[in-house]
């Protein structure tokens, strides 16, 4: 079998959260849940407002999902194909007050993302532009970084100075038509994808990937220094007691993924 899954980028209990400050540098780190990008008119109104409260301190994680104020996510939330409403994708956001692109690129910022699938933790390598297991010290990924491109200097209070740098980077499954049946009826994988397609691909997630994790870093001369939110997949609800124990086998084979 073979998966798909589409990239962006310019990436409590069971929450791995590591928050350091280094030369003044303060970043916030979210989540959501969001509209495709690539394509719905959904985007720029999440956007908007998601920057808006993130700035001003009152977004909540996951507030667009089944689970908001948590980092629980459902499989369909991270799930993006080519037919109706386009799906939506995960992704982190995150906020630096008082810096501007410019003094973030001199610290050499860089964000990146992690899943796992059937038990291995994969990342997105640039250089060859698809995923690769990634290679981990102390949990940190060290392959799979870039800086980011989807950044803006921010301004909040419309004064027309900006008030510090926010983006976003995200992650999701792609879904295509032969998931399920009836499977596509024309050779194009993707134009007749619907409800079945996308639950066949969440059920497979809810058997092989058990989070998604999303980092970022800068180095302002001293190291790096890292920030982490990791977001868990909602299993079924049969397997809710051992997942949480960490009794729960990650399961099979992994779907290659394309860009």
């Amino acid at each position: 079998m073979k998966f798909r899954a589409l990239w962006i980028a310019v990436l409590p209990a069971l929450v791995l959260a590591v928050s350091v400050h280094a030369a003044g540098i303060t970043p916030s780190l979210y989540a959501d849940t969001a509209p495709n990008v690539y394509g719905s008119p959904n985007w720029t109104p999440w956007w908007n407002s998601t920057k808006a409260d993130v700035a001003n301190g009152t977004f909540v994680n996951m507030r667009s999902g089944a689970h908001p104020g948590t980092i629980y996510f459902e499989p369909e939330e991270e799930i993006v194909y080519s037919t109706g409403d386009l799906g939506r994708r995960l992704h982190w956001i995150y906020w630096v007050p008082g810096k501007t692109i410019a003094e973030l690129q001199q610290c050499n910022f860089q964000v990146n993302w992690m899943v796992d699938w059937d038990g291995v933790d994969y990342v997105y390598d640039w250089t060859i532009y698809d995923v690769d297991e990634a290679i981990l010290v102390g949990g940190i990924p060290t392959n799979g970084w870039i800086q980011p491109s989807s950044w803006v200097n921010y301004d909040k209070d419309g004064d027309s100075n900006p008030d510090g740098v926010i983006g976003t980077f995200g992650v999701a499954w792609w879904a295509d038509d032969d998931l399920a049946e009836p499977k596509s009826t024309d050779g194009n994988p993707f134009n007749e994808t619907d409800s079945a397609d996308v639950a066949a691909l969440a059920q497979m997630i809810r058997q092989y990937q058990t989070h998604a994790t999303g980092y970022i870093r800068w180095n302002c001369g001293s190291g790096w220094q890292y920030q982490t939110l990791r977001l868990q997949v909602v299993p079924e609800p049969g397997t809710m007691l051992l997942w949480l124990s960490g009794l729960a086998a990650p399961a099979f084979a992994l779907w290659r993924r394309r860009k």
